[in-house]
C-alpha cells in the first residue's frame, strides 16, 4: 500500500477565491433560474444545494486542519476526485464560458456540474469521517 499524508497547503488554503467562485456560480444560477424558473429552477437548486455541500465540507476540512496533533497520515490509494485539489475558480470560469456557447443547456450544464461539486464535496466530507476515526499513534 502507498502511503500518503495530506498536504498542508491543501489544507490551509485561504477559502477566498472558493468562496468568490462559489458566489459567482450562485449568481448565475440564480439569475438563470430567474429568467426561466419552469425551465431552470431545478438545476438551479441543485446548483446551490452542491455548493451549500461544498462549502460545509470545506469547513469540516479547515476544522480537520486546525484541530490538532499535526496532519494525519492516510495509508491507500489517492481520491481521483481529491487529486486535483481546490479548482473551483477554473471551474466557474469554463461553467460561464459554456454557458455562453451554449445558454440553452443550462439544465444540463448546471446539472452535471453540481453532480461534479457534489462528489468533491462527498470525497472530502468521506476523507473527513476516515480522519476522525484513525486513532493517534506515536510515529515510530
Amino acid at each position: 500500500m502507498l502511503e500518503q499524508t495530506v498536504p498542508r497547503r491543501a489544507a490551509a488554503a485561504p477559502p477566498g477565491r472558493a468562496l468568490l467562485a462559489s458566489l459567482a456560480l450562485a449568481g448565475l444560477a440564480g439569475a438563470f433560474a430567474w429568467a426561466a424558473p419552469d425551465r431552470n429552477g431545478w438545476a438551479a437548486l441543485a446548483l446551490a444545494l452542491a455548493l451549500v455541500l461544498d462549502g460545509s465540507a470545506q469547513g469540516t476540512g479547515a476544522w480537520l486542519a486546525r484541530r490538532g496533533d499535526g496532519l494525519p497520515r492516510i495509508v491507500g490509494l489517492p481520491s481521483l476526485v481529491l487529486a486535483f485539489g481546490p479548482g473551483s475558480g477554473l471551474g466557474a470560469v469554463l461553467f460561464a464560458a459554456a454557458l455562453l456557447v451554449w445558454p440553452a443547456g443550462f439544465p444540463v450544464l448546471a446539472s452535471a456540474l453540481a453532480g461534479l461539486i457534489a462528489m468533491g464535496a462527498i470525497a472530502r466530507l468521506v476523507l473527513a469521517w476516515i480522519v476522525l476515526r484513525i486513532p493517534s499513534e506515536p510515529e515510530a
